[in-house]
């Protein structure tokens, strides 16, 4: 029932099927951990669970959601760098799981990351030119130096750094902004359909980090880009994005257009996401809270993900699963007691 619900969402959601570039069906990622020291015990951790939604051509859609709530890993899966243990990935009517490897190079080089750390994802000891022009070599065959050089000189000055200045320097001799950016060129290299970034803002400075911003919806203006940025932060989603989704401890709790899920959110998560982000930016630094609990705890066995945090759950709640059902016009939340629903004016 969960499984169907969640599929016939997406395609309402498509405005044009033709146009869907990824589709992502019933996706799970299930981690095994084990606990103790003398008795060992087995936990299952569901990373991502059963997630479903469709990325359009030029469409900038935001995932949004705490630590924990399994973004990052569904980028992985995005990319091939983390094998799901269940659904499809379908990217050119194929299921990038049974790719053989010429297909799977085509689309790696069709689907590009930005990773969180800049500094992690370049190589120490290569310069910047070199960070650059190994894709292009790699993934588009261009062989020619001098090409090689214009190519990787035009993808610098693309993202807001000057070749000459640069080209030569290693990652310590850069800013976090200029790594950042690196990073972003690099992505570009290979002329991809598709732009993962993962937390591409989390490390930089706040003075950095509309840049950042900035130049992304640049470049999805641009090229045509189809970007999917995973973030924390729900008001960069909003400024940057067509849609945002958000996630809960592995599953999609919300979708919809960006204005409305900010202004008009039907989850109780949202409302809490808002409210401390609020308080973040009026004082002191303070954890995300709740009714009860943090996102680090182990999620019930029946009911709603949330329920140990949501001050509106009620009995229901408790024992039964809510599906992720349109609460308004292409807004669609999970939840037996949805927020800011306009209901009819009695008569």
């Amino acid at each position: 029932m969960g499984c169907m619900s969640q599929v016939r969402v997406e395609q309402r959601d498509a405005r044009d099927e033709s146009a869907v570039l990824l589709k992502v069906r019933n996706l799970e990622v299930v981690f095994e951990k084990q606990r103790g020291l003398v008795r060992r015990e087995k936990l299952q951790i569901r990373a991502v669970d059963n997630v479903s939604f469709d990325l359009q051509e030029s469409e900038f859609v935001s995932i949004v959601g705490e630590t924990g709530s399994g973004k990052s890993t569904l980028a992985k899966c995005l990319v091939r760098l983390q094998n799901p243990t269940s659904g499809s990935i379908i990217y050119g009517g194929k299921d990038i799981a049974q790719m053989n490897q010429r297909r799977l190079r085509e689309y790696r080089r069709e689907v590009q990351m930005i990773f969180q750390d800049p500094f992690e994802s370049l190589l120490p000891r290569h310069d910047v030119y070199s960070a650059v022009s190994t894709p292009i070599r790699n993934l588009r065959g261009e062989k020619n130096h001098e090409r090689l050089y214009d190519m990787t000189s035009r993808l610098l000055e693309e993202v807001g750094l000057e070749p000459g200045v640069i080209m030569r320097r290693l990652p310590h001799q850069l800013s976090g902004g200029q790594r950042q950016r690196v990073s972003i060129a690099r992505a570009l290299a290979s002329d991809p359909s598709v732009l993962i970034a993962d937390e591409p803002i989390t490390m930089l400075d706040a003075a950095q980090r509309l840049n950042v911003l900035s130049l992304l919806m640049e470049l999805r203006s641009k090229r045509k880009l189809t970007v999917l940025m995973i973030t924390h932060d729900i008001s960069s989603a909003k400024i940057t994005s067509d849609r945002v989704i958000v996630m809960y401890l592995g599953k999609v709790i919300e979708i919809g257009k960006a204005e409305s899920v900010v202004s008009s959110y039907h989850h109780p998560y949202v409302e809490l996401i808002l409210s401390s982000h609020t308080r973040l930016r009026s004082s002191a630094p303070q954890e995300i809270g709740g009714k009860s609990g943090e996102i680090g705890e182990a999620r019930p066995v029946t009911g709603c993900v949330f329920e140990p945090r949501c001050r509106y759950s009620t009995d229901v709640c408790k024992k039964v699963e809510p599906q992720l059902a349109e609460i308004s016009p292409l807004h669609y939340a999970s939840c037996h007691n949805p927020l800011n629903i306009k209901r009819p004016e009695a008569s």
